[in-house]
């Protein structure tokens, strides 16, 4: 497939609507954990696969986190989503998500997963309902734990050419949480989100 650009007027599209989606999913959360989230505004970027390791290590720079990747797909459209958590954030998110602190390694990945499962589904179908794209999402698993997240890609070899990436930095106040969601669209996505998009601006 050859590569396909990014103008301005699609970029601006998919950040709109992926602030729309961003609000409902915010408004969500600040419901179930009783605070107020920080609306971030997204970053929108075609990344080639030359670029795609650095891209995603570039959201940790280094720290230790907790990654959960959940795959997502409908007709045409396939990609995953990618929360990360660093390691420091542990403690102000068992608190913000009303459990005692725990430090055992399993609880700590059952908080993430939960975070994932409250997150994830609304910021992704936020964006598909929008473009009218029906979309399932699987089960979100763990990618790593403790570790950078260029360790735990190290190994990894992407299967695409080129990604859509929406990065997502959310804050929750009175805590110091760092919780980042990237949503990764697959290239063959790219042509069916675009024509969707169209119709919209």
């Amino acid at each position: 497939m050859p590569d396909l650009q990014l103008n301005e007027e699609l970029r601006d599209g998919i950040q709109e609507i992926s602030n729309i989606a961003v609000g409902s999913a915010a408004d969500k959360l600040a419901r179930s954990f009783s605070t107020f989230v920080r609306i971030p505004i997204p970053s929108v970027r075609l990344v080639d696969a030359a670029d795609i390791l650095m891209a995603l290590t570039a959201v940790e720079q280094g720290e230790r986190v907790t990654a959960v990747t959940q795959p997502f797909f409908g007709p045409g459209v396939s990609g995953e989503a990618l929360l990360i958590c660093t390691d420091a954030s542990m403690a102000d998110l068992t608190q913000l998500m009303g459990h005692r602190y725990v430090d055992d390694d399993h609880q700590q990945i059952e908080l993430v997963l939960e975070m994932a499962f409250l997150l994830n589904g609304s910021c992704i179908q936020g964006i598909c309902d929008q473009l009218d794209i029906g979309v399932l999402l699987k089960h979100p698993s763990m990618l790593g734990q403790h570790a950078s997240l260029s360790e735990m890609l190290s190994d990894t070899r992407f299967p695409w050419h080129q990604v859509l990436a929406v990065e997502l930095n959310y804050a929750f106040e009175d805590y110091d949480i760092t919780c980042d969601l990237l949503l990764l669209f697959h290239e063959d996505s790219l042509p069916v989100i675009f024509r969707q998009l169209e119709y919209l601006i």
